[in-house]
């Protein structure tokens, strides 16, 4: 996965963090705690990314600024530091891991984009948001109306984290619907875009353990997309992997809900544990890289 947005990996130098403006949220995180806590809800992540990349200015952005094909598993952890701060984070481990993302964007430039503009922040959100309603619609079954709007304001968060004013954030679930439609319809899938698109569903440079997973995934997302998507990224959807997609979405429906919740929740437990980890090292060196020669006491947990 890319960093939020898919800009940049963050600070690379020691200084001491300058704490960021947070901006307060629509409604703190209850049911998205709730849901998100649940492993499974990252194998939207792709979806999401590809529906982020369908935003031109975006797109060109993480292409021209992002050393992406190589660095998949790195910012996998980038982008799950960023989501479990904005939905566990304490005030000080927000302000700290958000410090680096808001330093990173800075320096992403250029003539059709930048990086801390709020209109990609909300995009950004919007896709985070809509990737958690398609897991739960595949493998748990129709969200209530009652539940998805919660969710909905609570999803707030992604953009208002990345410095998206909480007025931008459409006032409703029907307005933000509209809103994600529109888009979908006009949004430009280019060249950028269908180049970061393979490296993300056909990336290099993985661990063995992760290889398996991988068609599982791109059979996913793939099936997940938008129609108009699938198109212009050139995915072939065929009876037969079509089929694939329905068997595989209703062996793990089935297979899923019966296993323990230990192991359910063991991925995002990971990914959390590694954010505070990251804290520390900001608290100390200003950036959550290992610097070398040097360890940190979270190096020693």
């Amino acid at each position: 996965m890319a960093c939020p947005m898919g800009f940049g990996d963050g600070l690379k130098k020691p200084r001491p963090f300058e704490k960021p403006h947070i901006f307060d949220t629509i409604q703190e995180p209850k049911v998205l705690k709730e849901l998100v806590i649940d492993g499974i809800y990252l194998t939207g992540g792709q979806f999401a990314i590809l529906c982020q990349f369908a935003h031109p200015g975006l797109a060109e952005g993480s292409y021209k600024h992002s050393n992406f094909a190589y660095r998949i598993m790195n910012r996998l952890k980038t982008t799950a530091r960023f989501l479990n701060a904005c939905v566990f984070g304490t005030r000080a481990e927000k302000e700290a891991i958000f410090s680096v993302i808001h330093s990173a964007h800075k320096q992403v430039t250029g003539e059709n984009y930048y990086a801390d503009d709020p209109e990609l922040h909300k995009w950004t959100a919007a896709t985070l948001f809509v990737a958690l309603v398609v897991v739960h619609e595949t493998f748990f079954g129709k969200m209530s109306r009652e539940k998805q709007d919660a969710l909905y304001r609570e999803s707030a968060v992604y953009g208002t984290s990345l410095r998206m004013p909480p007025d931008m954030w459409p006032a409703t679930l029907d307005d933000f619907w509209a809103y994600w439609n529109h888009n979908i319809q006009t949004l430009e899938v280019t060249d950028w875009a269908r180049s970061l698109g393979k490296d993300l569903l056909w990336p290099k440079a993985m661990p063995v353990w992760s290889w398996p997973n991988l068609p599982v995934a791109r059979l996913l997302t793939i099936h997940w997309l938008p129609e108009r998507l699938q198109r212009e990224y050139g995915f072939e959807i065929t009876p037969l992997n079509t089929c694939m997609f329905h068997f595989l979405a209703g062996y793990i429906a089935f297979w899923y809900p019966k296993l323990p919740r230990a192991i359910r929740e063991y991925p995002s437990r990971y990914y959390i544990k590694d954010m505070k980890k990251a804290v520390q090292r900001i608290e100390e060196t200003g950036t959550w890289y290992e610097l070398k020669g040097k360890k940190s006491a979270t190096s020693k947990m």
